[in-house]
């Protein structure tokens, strides 16, 4: 069980009322400079979740369900696209993950609830809430069954069953000590549900045809890394699929265009590679080369993969259907300017809801929209960060500079609105992951910080995602090395422009950004006045520990998740030593700038004892160090009064060791 649920719920951490119609025509005037003296929003403003978020079209295109956000209250809100409300469900108590459309009458509410006894450690249970858009109930799924079920959906799919709509589910069951993945099959009024399929103990998800039954089984050897696909053939399970990647699994993204086929992403040469597969008997029908790793997708309501996005700021769209095709391509037209998402269709693809946001020239920090094609018309359905004006949206400037060896860093620097962008203060910010990466986009963290008056950094360093494999595997072995340089390269880059003070540069960073920042400060003296680091990890051999602990007994050579982190780390395992050196905890005695610690207790990615060890071990030292604790508070800063916690002290730390310019 405990390789199970890791491998499912994704144990690899690499974080209004519809509005008039405004015509197909939605050119945006040029940004305006506002006057310096201008007041910045309040930091209320950028740590508030977004006020509307996972809007959603009905079937037939004419209801909205979407997640909206106000201070500390939050609520799944139904609405005719007109406006008129149809009901709202009180959703303050848990955290939102996902809203979906389960049939044209019962709305999905997905949720991650924090459980912190169970044997295999703390860990996130996904759940299901289902609404019955007529009656107004709720019910949550699984939450009685004909068999004995962990009430947590790993994943859904629409089908029918005699006739009617039907939710089926996959849900780990636990028979005779056993644990498998299984389907279930969900009474969307009563939440009860009943066993159609029985997973073996590798599997790790399905693929479901029309009539709710597996139309394919993906199991997966965790210890050795061996993907298969299997189809139903009569009299069991006939393979058609086998791939053994040790940690760069294919991904299954669902069913081809006709729905007779499978569609797998893999890794071939270098490249990345979307294979297409008959049901039958396996035989590739096409192999499309891709421009880069896929990292945006949508589906129809039977699985297929309408589209798929590509790469990075330009994010190339592969369509599978001519008309979602036609209508992106209105949409971008009419939202010149911007980036510019499909996120829901209704069933004929003539409703649209699209997201766009435009930071770099328009100062949009996110905005979704409903395109109808039959009445030829385009509706604002909300903004995301209404708090803060287009005109207060920092400045975003795509920068390339070299690092040391040669070696090209893409990424971004935000500026303060309204400033000279000269001799600034500077805050770096390295994203998490680190198999991640930035974008262009309104990032509420970074805008709160350049509204403060300081210029941010967010480099795309070497390991970081998206931006091709070399990128990626120039980062292998880097923690703590190159992976290092790449940012203190861009400060240098950046002084040499004379677009910031070198004299006033402070790093944080969050998760692997967050080790980042305490390794700014722990392996490169003298770069950096101070550093913010949130949900660090601060010990690696002891880090690692704790990944074989959470994982199950076994060979650490065998855990998919330590051959993971040995990738990056460039290490043999928790008990190679050598790590020490590039462990800040074990560098505190280096350490000559102030440092904020900042930790959610209920952290189930970087566990919380990684912050205290980095507050012993400088306490020891006698160096300067704050740990604030976020109660309720999970890895990804998920509730608003926390992310204002935390970026009101994050703010003043800053302002205290690194001041910035005063009009």
């Amino acid at each position: 069980m405990r390789i199970l649920l890791a491998v499912i719920a994704g144990a690899f951490c690499s974080l209004g009322i519809v509005g008039p119609s405004s015509g197909l025509s939605l050119q945006a005037p040029a940004r305006e400079t506002p006057a310096r003296e201008t007041p910045a929003p309040p930091l209320t403003a950028y740590s508030a979740l977004p006020t509307i978020s996972l809007v959603r079209l009905s079937d037939d295109g004419t209801v909205l369900a979407s997640l909206r956000q106000t201070d500390d209250q939050a609520e799944v809100l139904i609405q005719a696209v007109d406006g008129q409300l149809i009901t709202r469900v009180d959703v303050s108590d848990r955290k939102v993950t996902g809203v979906s459309w389960l049939s044209p009458d019962h709305v999905g509410i997905h949720s991650s609830v924090y459980e912190g006894g169970l044997t295999i450690g703390a860990t996130e249970l996904p759940q299901l809430d289902i609404v019955n858009v007529r009656t107004r109930g709720v019910a949550r799924a699984l939450r009685t069954a004909d068999r004995a079920v962990i009430n947590a959906v790993y994943g859904h799919a629409r089908r029918v069953y005699r006739g009617r709509p039907a939710l089926y589910v996959e849900a780990i069951t636990n028979q005779d000590n056993a644990y498998t993945l299984d389907v279930y099959r969900v009474d969307m009024d009563s939440g009860r549900g009943v066993r159609v399929a029985e997973g073996n103990r590798d599997t790790t998800g399905y693929l479901l045809g029309q009539d709710g039954e597996p139309a394919v089984r993906i199991a997966l050897a965790t210890d050795s890394g061996r993907l298969r696909l299997s189809v139903p053939d009569g009299l069991g399970w006939k393979q058609i699929f086998e791939r053994t990647e040790l940690i760069d699994t294919p991904n299954v993204w669902g069913f081809g265009p006709e729905g007779d086929s499978v569609l797998v992403g893999v890794t071939e040469n270098g490249r990345d590679v979307m294979l297409e597969l008959a049901l039958a008997d396996g035989a590739r029908r096409e192999r499309l080369e891709l421009p880069g790793a896929p990292n945006h997708s949508l589906y129809d309501r039977q699985g297929r993969l309408l589209a798929l996005g590509v790469g990075g700021d330009e994010v190339a769209w592969i369509y599978f259907e001519p008309k979602v095709e036609a209508a992106a391509a209105i949409m971008q037209q009419g939202l010149r300017g911007r980036r510019v998402s499909l996120v829901s269709l209704g069933e004929s693809y003539d409703q649209i809801i699209a997201y766009s946001v435009g930071v770099e020239t328009i100062g949009d920090s996110g905005t979704y929209y409903l395109y109808d094609a039959v009445a030829r018309r385009v509706s604002v359905v909300g903004r995301a960060y209404p708090a803060v004006p287009n005109d207060q949206v920092g400045p975003v400037r795509r920068i390339r500079y070299v690092a040391s060896d040669g070696l090209e860093i893409p990424g971004y620097l935000t500026v303060p609105s309204g400033l000279p962008v000269r001799a600034l203060p500077l805050v770096v910010l390295p994203h998490g992951g680190p198999q991640s990466r930035d974008y262009s986009d309104f990032d509420w963290l970074a805008q709160a910080l350049a509204s403060r008056g300081y210029a941010v950094l967010q480099p795309n360093f070497r390991g970081s995602s998206g931006l091709g494999e070399a990128h990626l595997q120039a980062g292998y072995g880097e923690w703590g090395r190159k992976m290092q340089t790449d940012l203190s390269d861009g400060v240098q880059y950046l002084a040499g422009e004379g677009l910031i003070d070198p004299d006033r540069v402070c790093i944080m960073g969050a998760s692997y950004g967050g080790y980042a920042a305490l390794a700014g400060v722990t392996l490169e003296n003298g770069v950096y006045r101070c550093a913010v680091a949130v949900a660090a990890v601060t010990d690696l051999t002891s880090f690692l520990e704790g990944q074989v602990r959470q994982q199950g007994s076994g060979a650490e050579s065998r855990n998919p998740v330590v051959r993971y982190w040995n990738r990056f780390m460039g290490g043999a395992g928790s008990g190679d030593r050598r790590l020490d050196e590039r462990s800040p905890a074990r560098r505190a005695a280096d350490v000559t700038a102030p440092i904020l610690l900042i930790h959610g207790r209920q952290d189930t990615v970087v566990p919380f004892s990684q912050s205290t060890t980095m507050e012993r071990a400088l306490e020891m030292a006698g160096k300067p160090v704050e740990l604030i604790a976020l109660e309720n508070e999970d890895h990804n800063l998920s509730r608003a009064a926390t992310r204002r916690q935390m970026l009101e002290a994050t703010v003043a730390f800053l302002e205290r060791h690194n001041p910035p310019d005063t009009p």
